[in-house]
This record gives structure tokens, sequence and C-alpha cells, in this order.
């Protein structure tokens, strides 16, 4: 029998025991624990309203965005997700690198089976990275039925970092490296009313894409905001004045969108019946009030770090909190030199880690992204607040509704001046150049990526990751190998224009953007043209990141070259990261060091 003290010790022991197991939802702890890190994500299929409208949609947990999945690198991390929606799914967890672990990167019929109703799967990884991720559907069109959430991976402890390049007051770096070890997800994202295969089903129907979005989110949180005629009209750039002269229009709808007849004529050539589009998907718009994100912190805390995920379907645009410059230390979960900047430009999957000096009146600042793609005028708000009560006073905003700034001394984020801290070289020469052309391919919402339309028919029972594909099986237009160790470069041509910008994202590694340019890339490689423009090109301290957007192409052809070094054997993605290029066939398969392929566990050889 146990006295009482003995009985106290046991049942401290037992908590003891019990608080060192990972946490499986919501906030872990941040020291060591006893064995992966483990998250159970269970998917459903409900009514939801995000910005006051109600539709179908995926919540995760219960809720939308998905939770944040919160690590440390080192971890072993354990994700089992239990697929209750009425479609198959996969989750890819992006910017991850999964070294070692390319089954359980998440893309259909490339990695992986699909998890089908009513099963589940569980998805095995080690942190080896640090900073701000997310993960999101790579099923079809899903990331547009809110499938995603944030991820946020603290740096081990003793990992250098840049904050005394902000400044080098002892106090001052405490308090930055404070509000880093608190940093806030703010997952923005764009909403349409209707579901991804309502969206897709249209598009086939009606021969165009329909790029009208209905609201901008911060954290799953927004409005449909209808702004009147002589607004839009006041915010029309010169990108639209042309595309409205292609039938005679002389102003958006009151969407603030391109008419649908202007994708049309831009469709010319093909088939298009534009009468069975409804009437709210380009032309009418329906206010609602909903409440907006608020981000609340003590004006006593002094600084707050936010990690800006763009989780965005279709829209770029601009981001920037009113009367607040802000310090962006990290790009794509990586430190950087920091750059002091009013004001970003962002694509989809971007992830921006910024540090905000909470040094004005204290009170409510409007946070702004504001889309800049040329299809529609969209903007959504947020609010930082650190005041007790706020105040109702509207502040000066550093952007307007179309993402231009509103004075000359804005300065944006140059990707061109950012630099990986610490330093990291690129290799001088390469061993393999691929020119991947960029084009509309048949229909306007047809893409092509190395010139072809990625085949759904890869999506099947057979995953490349598991019969790896010889380059004479066929497979070669949509799939090219490497040798481990190697150097390659991917030259992106858009083939056509006019073409938007494309948010181009490779799995399994970062890449490195050495040169860009307007007119044809008549080269061979990269050596070639370096040698005939030597000013288009940097190796010595290009940017890097796991996504670059490709110029826009607006009267000829551009071209981007990337380069990256084969060290994560296995079969890895590659595509357009705006939702409908993507399910329009815009991405192809780089099988990455076939010479030291992976020998896949039996657990996902298995998995049916």
């Amino acid at each position: 029998m146990f006295d009482t003290r003995s009985l106290r010790g046991l049942l401290t022991a037992l908590w003891l025991l019990f608080a060192a197991i990972p946490t499986v939802i919501g906030k872990p702890s941040r020291p060591c624990t006893l064995g992966p890190r483990k998250f159970e994500l269970t998917l459903e299929w409900k009514k939801h309203a995000p910005d006051g409208f109600e539709r179908d949609m995926i919540l995760v947990n219960g809720q939308f965005p998905g939770p944040l999945l919160e690590i440390t690198e080192g971890d072993d991390v354990e994700v089992l997700v239990h697929n209750k929606l009425p479609y198959n799914t996969t989750i890819h967890y992006h910017g991850i690198e999964m070294h070692n672990t390319p089954w359980s990167d998440g893309v259909p019929g490339l990695t992986q089976r699909q998890i089908q109703p009513g099963s589940s799967f569980t998805y095995r990884w080690t942190a080896t990275q640090y900073g701000s991720y997310w993960y999101h559907a790579h099923q079809r069109g899903q990331i547009n039925d809110g499938l995603y959430g944030p991820i946020i991976i603290h740096p081990r402890h003793g990992r250098e970092n840049p904050l005394d390049l902000i400044s080098n007051d002892p106090a001052t770096v405490r308090a930055l490296e404070k509000a880093v070890a608190d940093v806030k997800p703010l997952v923005m994202s764009d909403l349409r009313h209707i579901t991804s295969d309502e969206d897709w089903e249209l598009s086939l129907a009606s021969g165009i894409e329909t790029p009208c979005y209905d609201s901008v989110l911060f954290n799953g949180k927004g409005r449909v905001n209808c702004w009147p005629q002589e607004k839009i009209n006041s915010l029309l750039g010169p990108e639209q004045a042309p595309l409205l002269g292609l039938i005679n229009a002389t102003g958006m709808t009151d969407k603030a969108c391109l008419p649908a007849e202007v994708l049309g004529a831009l469709a010319a050539g093909s088939p298009t019946d534009l009468s069975v589009i409804p009437p709210d998907i380009f032309d009418v718009c329906t206010p609602t009030e909903q409440p907006l994100e608020v981000i609340e912190v003590p004006s006593s805390q002094g600084w707050v770090a936010l990690d800006v995920i763009a989780t965005f379907g279709l829209i770029a645009g601009s981001f920037s909190i009113d009367e607040h410059p802000v310090w962006i230390y990290a790009v794509d979960g990586a430190y950087i030199e920091p750059q002091l900047v009013e004001a970003i430009s962002v694509t989809n999957g971007d992830r921006f880690s910024i540090l905000v000096k909470l040094d004005k009146e204290p009170g409510d600042y409007t946070i702004r992204m504001a889309s800049t793609a040329a299809a529609q005028m969209l903007s959504g708000y947020a609010t930082l607040s650190y005041a007790e009560g706020g105040r109702n006073e509207a502040s000066a905003g550093y952007i307007n509704d179309v993402g231009k700034n509103t004075t000359a001394s804005v300065r944006f984020f140059d990707q061109a001046a950012m630099r990986s801290f610490p330093p990291e070289t690129v290799s001088p020469t390469a061993d393999q150049t691929y020119k991947l052309g960029l084009r509309v391919a048949g229909a306007s919402y047809q893409w092509a990526l190395n010139n072809t339309i990625y085949p759904s028919h890869l999506d099947n029972e057979n995953p490349i990751l598991f019969n790896p594909q010889r380059e004479d099986e066929g497979q070669h237009n949509v799939t090219i190998s490497t040798q481990n160790g190697t150097w390659v470069d991917l030259v992106f041509v858009a083939e056509t224009f006019p073409m938007p910008p494309h948010p181009i994202h490779k799995h399994g590694n970062r890449m490195w953007l050495i040169g860009q340019g307007e007119g044809a890339f008549e080269y061979a490689s990269v050596a070639e043209a370096a040698a005939a423009m030597p000013e288009a090109f940097n190796f010595v301290n290009p940017p890097k990141r796991d996504g670059f957007a490709t110029p826009p192409a607006n009267t000829g052809q551009t071209w981007m070259a990337v380069r990256y070094h084969v060290t994560n054997p296995g079969a890895w993605f590659l595509h357009c990261h705006i939702q409908a290029h993507l399910q329009g066939g815009m991405a192809m398969v780089i099988q990455d060091g076939v010479d030291s392929w992976p020998t896949i566990p039996d657990e996902y050889l298995g998995y049916h």
C-alpha cells in the first residue's frame, strides 16, 4: 500500500512522463521530446462561410484554415490523415525537402497512391529545415476548397541568425529573438464561392478560364468588397487597356473583373460558349459583412514577428502594413540578410518572415493584400492592433487597392538584392541544361510545361517513385532524369504571348535564380547565353528559393534560368502553383539522382 507521499510521487512521475509525449493537436512544447512529433488531421466536407457566403468546402479538424503544425528543427514528424471527404486526396508539405523520405511528399501518382474516402495515411519525415512552410492538398484544385494550413519549424538551439544585422543593441536583439520565438502565422488566401470541381466543369463547358474570385482572406477571415464603378475606373491601369480594347469595352465589370468576352477573345481559335457562365462569376458583386482578422499584441512587447504565407489559388499581389515598415529576415523558410521595406510583392506559395516594430501611436493599423493581376481588382484587409480598445481612425496605406505604391518613397522587397544568410555559393557551371517551354496548349484552360500537358493518366496505381521511368518509355516529354551530385539548369521560356507570370515551384530542394530576360532564348546552354549577355546573369550571390515567378510575356517571349544541385534522389514535381494552370496541365516530373534511387518502405509500397 502506498502512503500519501509515495502516491504523490507516483502521480508526479506519471505526469512528467505523459507531459513528455509529443502533442497531437495544437502547440507543442519547444524542448526535445520522446519519439516523433505527432499530428492528426481529419478532413471533412462541410458548410462554411469564411467571407459571409456559405459554401461547401474542406475543414481540417473542424477548422479553416487547418491547424498550425508547430515543430522544432531536427524533430521526426508523423502526420496521420483521416480522409472523411467524398473525394480522393493527398497532402503536400510545401517547401519541406523530404530528405530521404520522398514517399511522404504527397503528390498522387508520383510519390503515393491517393488517400481514398474513408481511408487514412501516415506521412513520416524529419524536419531537416527551419522556418515558415505550409501544407496543402495536391489533388486537383482542392486548395481552392480550403485544404491548407501553416507550418512553423523553430530553429534548433544555437543556429546562427541575422537579427544582429537589424540592430547592434543587445537589448533590441533580445527583443527580436523573443518575437521570432513567438512568430505568428498570417495565412493569406483567395476564395471563390464555387467549388473547385464546379470551377473546372465551368471551364470545360465555356472553353475559357474564369479568373474572378470573391474575396481575400487573412487566417480564414474576410469579406466581399464591392466598389463603386467610379473607384474601379479610377484604378484602371495600362495592363487592362489593351485587353479591354479586344472587345471595345470601356471598363471592368461590377465585380471589377475583365468581362468574360475578353477571355473569349483571347481564346480565339478554340471553341467557346460564354452563355453557360452564371452572372455572379464575372459580373455581379454581392457584398458581405464579416469580422476581419485582428492580430493583437501588447504595445509593451516592442516587436512582433509574422510568417506571411501566400496560399493563393490564383492571385499575386502586394502586401503591407499601414505606417509600419517591416524587416524581412527569412524568405521561403531560410534566413536572408534583412531588408527593410514598406511593401512586398507576393505570389502563390511564397513565405516571408517579417519583424514589425511597434513604435507608432498605439492603435489599430490596416494590413493589406491587393491583387496585381490584370484579370481582376481584388483586395483584402486585416488589423494589427497594439492598444487596449484600439482606435477607429483610418491609417495611411503604403499601397492602394490594386497594389501600387501610394508615394515614390515606398520600398518594395528586392528579390534581386536578396542574399542568403549565412552566404551560400552556387556552382559556376552546370552539367545539364533543359529548356522548358511554357505555353497555352489548345483551349485557354490548358497549359503546358516542357511543351507538354501533364497527363492525368500518371495519377494511377503505379506512382513513378515506385516505378521510375526510363527515357525510352515514352514519358520523356513529362519526365527528365538527373544523376546524383550533378548541377542542373532549367530554363523556362514563355513561348506564346501575352502570358502572365507563372509561379514555378520545385519539390525536393531549393533553386538559385541565376538569370532572366526578354526575347527568345536561342542558346544551347546557360554558359553560352552568359557569354553573349553577361549582364543578364548572376553566379556570385543569386537569390535562392523553392519557387520563382517567371517574367510576364506581354509583347514578346521572356525566359528565366534556375540552377540546382541534385542531392536528394527521388521523383519530384515541378509545376506552376496557380491552381487553374496546374489542373490544366502545367507540370512535369524530374527524376533526380536515378543512380542513387531510394528504397521505398514496404508500408508505402503496399498502401492502397
